[in-house]
């Protein structure tokens, strides 16, 4: 997981989704979970409903941590708004922009789907989580939220014992950042899916590879050295000037790690270079790659 960069909605779509909201929140507290499910169902029932969905889903899949992938395990296409705040318990969050982020299906709708777990008092240390048909005690999040959190803060990816398992990071002493970890990772249950943790060991192999071929390319001196190290489909186009060409490979091997799934690995790899040492070396040589980003 990866803080998101928040984008605005545009005044029309922010004037939608507050009008939504002021029809649930005009309701007494008791009847506004159902209120905001039926409106939440019929969102796309109008012009103005379609239209105001229709940007938010294209904003949400430009803020995604990488190309419109679920913001929760990196892996899968992210299909679903999200509700950070499920408005089961939080109807009073169902049309806040704040609070949606595009999930796969899996994670929305097979792990978290209204699970949630917040500080009881607020502000405390103590964490409990969500029990159907009763109120949230407060909305004090023990989950990590990555409109305004850094997950990476609180959870690491293991790259060092080869498990590339997401735990509590090491490092956290405060209680309260360590429930933080603690309910993200047993709601969404990202730590240690097998699926997941199989397709971040591909991603860690896929990066070395691609900064390999970028310190070859560094190291190019002609056209020849540019065909050994281009891959299927890919052509050298040998009418551009040989700089410019090597450079057009470099651009397009930088955008091929960073438009990859699991950037988590990535930014791991970046954090962790100093512990691996084979990765070490390839940042040593190539210390821009450690900006990327």
């Amino acid at each position: 997981m990866l803080k998101l960069k928040s984008d605005l909605l545009s005044a029309v779509t922010f004037r939608h989704l507050a009008n939504k909201q002021a029809a649930i929140d005009s309701l007494i507290v008791s009847k506004r979970a159902d209120r905001a499910q039926t409106l939440w169902d019929g969102k796309k029932g109008s012009k103005s409903g379609e239209a105001a969905f229709l940007e938010i889903h294209t904003i949400l899949c430009e803020m995604c941590v990488s190309t419109e992938i679920c913001n929760y395990c990196e892996q899968n296409e992210a299909s679903d708004v999200e509700h950070i705040y499920p408005k089961t318990f939080f109807p009073e969050r169902t049309f806040l922009w704040d609070n949606y982020l595009l999930a796969c299906k899996t994670c929305n709708t097979r792990h978290k789907l209204d699970q949630f777990a917040v500080f009881a008092p607020s502000g405390s240390s103590t964490a409990v989580e969500m029990e159907r048909g009763k109120q949230p005690p407060s909305d004090d999040a023990a989950f990590i939220n990555p409109r305004i959190d850094d997950p990476l803060k609180y959870i690491q990816l293991q790259l060092t014992d080869s498990t590339l398992h997401l735990a509590i990071h090491p490092a956290l002493t405060d209680p309260r950042d360590i429930a933080k970890a603690y309910y993200t990772l047993k709601i969404l249950q990202i730590g240690t899916r097998k699926a997941v943790v199989e397709a971040r060991k591909a991603a860690l192999k896929f990066f070395q590879h691609r900064l390999k071929r970028y310190q070859s390319l560094l190291g190019a001196k002609t056209y020849d050295d540019l065909e050994e190290i281009v891959e299927d489909p890919d052509l050298v186009d040998r009418t551009l000037g040989f700089e410019v060409e090597r450079q057009r490979m470099k651009e397009a091997t930088k955008a091929s790690i960073l438009n990859y799934a699991h950037p988590t690995v990535w930014r791991e790899m970046q954090l962790q270079h100093q512990s691996l040492r084979k990765i070490k070396q390839l940042f040593e040589d190539m210390p821009e790659a450690l900006l990327w980003s």
